[in-house]
């Protein structure tokens, strides 16, 4: 499993194409009609399976290679080449378990390559990948991918805006109630704020919290069922993604005790 600050092997906002992005998506249209021209077959004997495992072994390894030209990454030709999830199948008989099998890790595959699809719109043609990469934090990457990658939109962006309520919750410690924009404005409060940092100039805190504060009144209660189109939420993730990096620069002086530092323990054996 990948550390917290770490992307999984997974084809992420940060990838380049390293060919036009019309020639990517053709590609990948071609690939993903021969997977469903696979699932279209259906076998009528062991012999005729076996046909159909070669076909698809050649077509695993046929799109690898094309993801491998079409990406500037080798991680999505793993991940599509990568073993598929399925409850394996019970019966005994090795033709009838492959009947089952066989369709749910072709389509497994189809689905994935459905997801490179879609998001060949928002992925970069070089050099910007690296930029995009900056501007993705590891938080919001890891709650807010498979709902994007499946186009359930609006539960991106609802998840987005917990990660970034979490976040705020999690520096104040639990300390304030309040929600959305209220609970950025208590946490940034000049005088008592957690995150108010003595490092940064009070118009620098308020405009932070401005910022925060201007994305839950926006964005704080969207439908997960929201008909947001893509580039819209792949800007709104991006937003969430600065606030949390803004958040993780924030450095919280401790607080200063009015009591007087304890007497250092003095042990009766080591007094002369």
């Amino acid at each position: 499993m990948p550390g917290p600050n770490q992307m999984p092997p997974v084809p992420a906002v940060g990838l380049t194409l390293a060919q036009p992005k019309e020639r990517v998506e053709q590609a990948l249209d071609q690939a993903i009609a021969k997977g469903r021209n696979l699932l279209s077959r259906k076998a009528d004997s062991p012999q005729m399976m076996d046909d159909l495992k070669r076909q698809n072994w050649s077509w695993v390894l046929e799109t690898s290679e094309m993801l491998k030209s079409c990406f500037s990454t080798e991680s999505v030709q793993l991940y599509f080449a990568s073993n598929v999830y399925f409850v394996p199948s019970l019966k005994a008989n090795d033709f009838e378990r492959d009947l089952d099998e066989f369709p749910m890790i072709v389509n497994g595959r189809v689905d994935r390559l459905n997801g490179f699809r879609k998001m060949a719109a928002v992925i970069p043609e070089p050099p910007c990948g690296d930029f995009l990469a900056a501007l993705s934090h590891p938080a919001i990457y890891h709650s807010c991918w498979r709902p994007f990658e499946l186009g359930q939109h609006g539960k991106a962006i609802a998840l987005a805006v917990k990660e970034v309520e979490d976040a705020i919750r999690l520096a104040t410690s639990g300390n304030i109630k309040e929600s959305g924009a209220e609970l950025v404005r208590k946490a940034f409060d000049a005088e008592e704020g957690i995150l108010a940092s003595p490092e940064n100039p009070p118009i620098e805190n308020e405009g932070i919290a401005d910022i925060i504060a201007g994305f839950f009144k926006r964005y704080k209660g969207i439908p997960e069922n929201a008909p947001i189109a893509i580039q819209q939420t792949a800007r709104i993730m991006s937003l969430a993604s600065y606030i949390m990096h803004t958040l993780d620069s924030i450095h919280i002086a401790p607080k200063e005790s009015s009591e007087p530092a304890a007497e250092p323990y003095e042990f009766e054996f080591l007094k002369d």
